[in-house]
């Protein structure tokens, strides 16, 4: 199956088996038997194994959870590398998009695909620590 993992769909209150599971979830029946041996609770006194809907969205955001890196000051995500990095050759671009804020850009230090983060204004000093910023961008509003 195709696209992203979703508990939207996925009732509180109800029982699945497997492969309604998987439906539910927009997976596989086997990314759900891979789930039970993660620690996914499953009924299996009974054939076939059910699933409870509550134990199923509580699986699914805790690992949501457990996926999410918060970046530090002077890190980019990039996708490619699928992992935080810094800027290459120690520069990278400001572009404000409003008073509060704006968009960092950079290449990767280790594929040198672009890379971007949105910055805080009040974290601005502590790039200009990290990195050799430059703009066409004023700062100030």
């Amino acid at each position: 199956m195709s696209g992203r993992i979703s508990a939207a769909r996925v009732k509180a209150h109800h029982t699945y088996t497997v492969e309604e599971a998987a439906e539910a979830v927009n997976a596989t029946p086997q990314t759900i038997r891979a789930w039970t041996n993660r620690g996914l609770h499953v009924l299996n006194e009974t054939r076939p194994f059910l699933i409870l809907g509550c134990a199923l969205k509580t699986f699914i955001d805790d690992m949501k959870v457990k996926r999410k890196r918060p970046l530090k000051i002077g890190q980019f995500y990039c996708m490619r590398c699928k992992d935080p990095r810094g800027a290459a050759f120690g520069m990278a671009s400001y572009h404000r998009k409003d008073t509060s804020g704006g968009v960092m850009v950079a290449f990767c230090e280790e594929c040198e695909g672009q890379v971007r983060v949105n910055v805080k204004k009040a974290d601005l000093p502590a790039w200009d620590e990290i990195y050799e910023i430059d703009g066409s961008d004023s700062r100030d509003p």
